[in-house]
Order: C-alpha cells, then sequence, then structure tokens
C-alpha cells in the first residue's frame, strides 16, 4: 500500500465534512453533530490512506451513516478498521 504523509485536520475536515477531535499517528476521530444525534467515528490512519486515494469511498460510506440514524440512540461511536471497513464501502 502507498504511503501517504498525514494531511491536515482542515484537510479531513473538509472529505470528511465533520469535525477532527482526535488526530495522531494512529487514527482519526471525526465526529458529525446532526439534530438528532453525534456519531463519532474512529478510522485508522491505514484505513484513512486508502480512503484519500478512493474518495468515493468516502462518499459511499458517509451516505450509509447519515442514512442509518437510531432515533431513540443520542451518541453514537463507529471504529473502521482493517477488519471492517469493507462493510461501509
Amino acid at each position: 500500500m502507498e504511503v501517504v504523509p498525514m494531511m491536515k485536520k482542515a484537510e479531513i475536515e473538509k472529505l470528511f465534512d465533520g469535525k477532527v477531535a482526535v488526530y495522531d499517528q494512529d487514527h482519526v476521530v471525526i465526529d458529525w453533530i446532526d439534530s438528532r444525534r453525534t456519531l463519532e467515528v474512529t478510522i485508522d490512519n491505514d484505513i484513512l490512506n486508502l480512503l484519500i486515494n478512493h474518495q468515493d469511498y468516502i462518499r459511499n460510506i458517509l451516505k450509509h451513516l447519515k442514512r442509518q440514524t437510531n432515533r431513540t440512540m443520542t451518541k453514537e461511536i463507529i471504529n473502521i478498521n482493517r477488519r471492517n471497513y469493507k462493510i461501509f464501502i
């Protein structure tokens, strides 16, 4: 896999249309605040590099996560890593 240098927080926020809460060498945590809930997504950096190279994957993930709303839940935390990232694409 091609190694992509670490992106700036602002670039990630623009790509994912969310607020970057944590960004370090292992993972990035992105918060989306909706009128009904808060969604927190943790993405490992190797998967983040894959998503940056294939930005259509980002659109699919965003569309899927925003569509799957649960009205009773106020906060949801999702981890996207090497083992489960294909589910979201």
